[in-house]
């Protein structure tokens, strides 16, 4: 409009900080749009997944059993053992199971990277992670299916990795006990003995003489006959 001053031009150094203050703005929006997205994901065995909303434990888990198949990730040859698990069972005493199988000695924290997220014991706190307690989820509901993967991290300084795949979900025998293991090949590492790279070493010097009964007699006090014989 005549006579009307015009508005002054802002300034180069007005100019940049303004432009600043967008590009600081839309950073401060990129990277609340990665941590949301990060938020909403968890690893399982080094791949990064969508995490899933714990489901409710099903009622038939109380008599099936899931056969898994527990491999020590990069050991060769191959170490691994085929143990059968109630589906029920929580994944604090499937810590103790993977103990037994393994012949580890309990000295270490440990951890559980599942679907659902990650989790421990709570007295395994080690101020940066986080975890859930592993009391209040069973396997049946971090491992629903077929196929299905559970890390199993023991020891965080050797880096024992233990990749649990579900190979079938079946009833429960009447009058068997579980856990029990059916198969497996050569022994496990020993507590502290350098991690992966160091046991391989070790290991190719040995024979194979793992003994599935003496696992499943490791296992004894933690078995339950989920069906009971007629």
């Amino acid at each position: 409009m005549a006579g009307m001053p015009k508005k002054p031009e802002p300034s180069t150094d007005e100019l940049a900080r303004m432009l600043w203050q967008a590009e600081a703005k839309a950073a401060d929006v990129l990277m609340q749009q990665m941590l949301d997205r990060l938020g909403r994901q968890t690893f399982v065995g080094g791949k990064r997944v969508a995490i899933q909303k714990l489901p409710r434990l099903p009622k038939r888990a109380a008599t099936t059993v899931h056969q898994v198949k527990v491999s020590l990730h990069g050991a060769k040859p191959p170490v691994w053992r085929r143990i059968e698990i109630p589906s029920a069972m929580r994944l604090d005493l499937v810590h103790e199971v993977m103990q037994a199988a393994f012949d580890w000695d309990g000295y270490h924290l440990h951890a559980f990277e599942t679907v659902c997220g990650e989790f421990g014991a709570p007295d395994d706190d080690d101020d940066w992670s986080d975890r859930k307690d592993e009391a209040i989820a069973a396997l049946a509901q971090v491992a629903a299916a077929e196929k299905a993967k559970v890390v199993y991290l023991y020891d965080f300084g050797d880096d024992w990795r233990h990749d649990i795949v579900v190979e079938k979900i079946a009833p429960a025998e009447a009058g068997i006990a579980y856990p029990r293991c059916i198969g497996g090949r050569r022994a496990a590492p020993e507590e502290d003995c350098g991690g992966i790279w160091a046991f391989n070493e070790y290991q190719a010097e040995l024979d194979d003489t793992f003994d599935a009964g003496q696992v499943t007699a490791r296992l004894a006090g933690l078995a339950k006959v989920l069906v009971p014989a007629y």
